[in-house]
């Protein structure tokens, strides 16, 4: 099965969380963990572990990320050589939901590659897209 945490500085995580289970329901191996809140200066690596410790041995982990290069990336990045996990950062709703969403127990690195490919396309600037496909429907 697939585990998925979304963490980040302060309270996007929580955010996301709760948009996603607005498009896809109650999802039970869905968490999250806003750091550096409730003026908390250090990161809850503790929290953290706690959590993927609590899945199945065989479970895999994604942790995605807020923002390359920051405290919460760095933190989580270190746990990459432990059992199953995945850390993907710079994240947004579009892979969020693709890993979710996808039916697969075990997602190999290739296929989050594709996914994380996805949900880049998934980023446009409006004014130029907008310009650049209006139809003349006079």
């Amino acid at each position: 099965m697939k585990q998925i945490i979304i963490i980040s500085h302060k309270t996007m995580a929580q955010g996301m969380v709760e948009t996603i289970k607005f498009f896809a329901g109650n999802i039970q191996n869905l968490h999250f963990i806003c750091a550096y809140e409730n003026e908390e200066n250090e990161f809850p690596i503790d929290k953290l572990i706690e959590l993927i410790d609590s899945f199945n041995s065989q479970d895999q982990v994604f942790l995605l990320t807020d923002l390359l290069g920051g405290s919460v990336n760095q933190n989580c990045t270190q746990l990459i050589n432990e059992r199953h996990v995945n850390v993907i950062t710079g994240i947004n709703l579009a892979i969020a939901l693709s890993i979710i969403l996808d039916t697969s127990d075990y997602l190999s690195n290739e296929k989050i590659s594709e996914l994380i490919k996805q949900a880049k396309s998934q980023m446009i600037y409006m004014n130029n897209y907008n310009d650049n496909n209006e139809s003349d429907d006079e």
